[in-house]
């Protein structure tokens, strides 16, 4: 396996047998998959372009070994699939396309696609949540070809919500309060997702503490835009660069934890520049708290953007107890609380993209 450097040539060898399927995938380096869809492979000597996507698509996220792809007509009307370019493996999404499909504004975005495996191989099976920065549709929970579940237009605490991740059968969420909320999902007699349940696990510490900051700033939303997770704060003494905040939840080997970073970013153009502090808390759901985390990572590392976060196993080309930063390019050490240097910037609004059975 090791000698196969292209995904797609890793996952026909696992498909020959099970015997085959049991040999190990190197653990490499995920690729970066940018909106307008050249996907970049990380190496140690910066990145290599492979190829563009179709002129009218987009990718607006991923998860796992799947690309969220947005694709627009002429007539400007959206739909939306989960590709896994390596099998060419493809899930249609039209619920998604009946919801928002035909009614998207400009201002309308996508900011996290999450598919539930219900076992190996069977992504398309599971149940997919769609966080968007919409108020009427805040959070969509659907399952392909059976239905899909919405809340009631502008409640809370969905529009709250800044990012979310699967833990076993449970939708977990966090504010930017750094509350942690489960949803209970269960399915009717149809395979219909619906949510039963709604918990707030833990009430975070920092409730309120920015709407108080003298110089707090955030972006401006509409009516129907809801709060994108990201904190901006002035710099006193360096008037064109803010001080942001961005918080990720993540789910490693049956724990979630949530990372908070500071970072710096420049004006006129809005680029980060480098991160300036790192911390790491682990959901203790059984006492209701977030613990601050120091000791590593327990042989993980962490692969962090807004599209997509993902815990995966350290070795070869990962570094253990490591925070991969896909918008810097940085890697944060969690033991020793060092950054390396960047290696290069890309946009935002990239993703991660994991090999087939790399994690």
């Amino acid at each position: 396996m090791a000698g196969l450097a292209h995904p797609g040539d890793q996952a026909r060898f696992r498909a020959v047998c099970r015997s085959w399927r049991s040999v190990p995938s190197p653990r490499k380096l995920p690729m970066i998959v940018l909106p307008t869809g050249f996907l970049l492979l990380c190496l140690h000597n910066g990145f290599h372009r492979i190829e563009p996507f179709p002129e009218h698509d987009r990718c607006i996220g991923s998860t796992d070994t799947f690309l969220a792809i947005d694709k627009t007509d002429d007539q400007n009307r959206h739909t939306y699939k989960l590709l896994n370019p390596c099998s060419k493996t493809l899930v249609e999404l039209p619920e998604l396309d009946e919801i928002v499909g035909n009614v998207v504004s400009e201002s309308f975005e996508i900011h996290k696609v999450l598919m539930q495996s219900s076992g190996p191989g069977h992504y398309a099976d599971g149940l997919i949540a769609v966080r968007t920065n919409n108020r009427i549709h805040p959070i969509i929970l659907l399952k392909p070809g059976k239905g899909v579940w919405l809340p009631p237009p502008r409640s809370k605490p969905f529009t709250r919500i800044i990012d979310v991740a699967f833990l076993e059968d449970t939708l977990y969420a966090i504010t930017q309060a750094e509350n942690l909320i489960s949803f209970g999902v269960a399915f009717d007699t149809n395979g219909i997702p619906t949510v039963t349940s709604i918990k707030r696990v833990i009430t975070g510490p920092i409730t309120d503490v920015f709407a108080k900051e003298k110089h707090a700033s955030r972006k401006r939303i509409g009516d129907y835009i809801i709060n994108d997770g990201m904190h901006f704060a002035y710099d006193d003494e360096r008037p064109h660069v803010d001080i942001v905040t961005i918080w990720y939840l993540v789910e490693s080997h049956g724990k979630l934890f949530m990372v908070r970073r500071e970072t710096e970013m420049q004006h006129p153009r809005y680029i980060h520049s480098l991160t300036r502090k790192v911390e790491v808390f682990e959901a203790d759901i059984s006492a209701n708290k977030w613990v601050s985390v120091s000791s590593g990572l327990h042989g993980r590392a962490f692969f962090l953007s807004k599209r997509s976060s993902k815990s995966v196993h350290a070795g070869d080309e990962i570094q253990e107890d490591a925070i991969y930063f896909i918008d810097t390019g940085e890697v944060f050490n969690v033991k020793s609380k060092t950054t390396s240097p960047r290696d290069k910037s890309v946009d935002l609004c990239a993703t991660w993209l994991f090999y087939p059975g790399s994690f």
